[in-house]
């Protein structure tokens, strides 16, 4: 198979009860979340979360939509590029 390039959205929330992590990621199209200490950092583990997930299981269909957010979150795309 060849390369694949891939974008999915992100919403990146400032965390400001928690004490071990001050962004909280959450991957849409996946439905799941992660956690991390900096906006990239935030970056950096939803890459890493979509490389991973490739490597196991079949990736969902990319929409390219932007989740609506709070003026308090970030929505921004992750780009990733599989290699199999």
């Amino acid at each position: 198979m060849a390369d694949k390039f891939v974008a999915y959205p992100v919403v990146i929330t400032h965390e400001t009860n928690n004490e071990y992590y001050q962004y909280l990621v959450f991957l849409p199209d996946f439905g799941t979340y992660c956690q991390a200490n900096s906006v990239l950092e935030a970056l950096r583990v939803a890459y890493k979360f979509i490389v991973d997930y490739s490597l196991t299981r079949e990736l969902p269909p990319m929409k390219l939509e932007l989740p609506q957010v709070s003026s308090q979150q970030i929505a921004t795309f992750v780009n990733a590029d599989i290699r199999k």
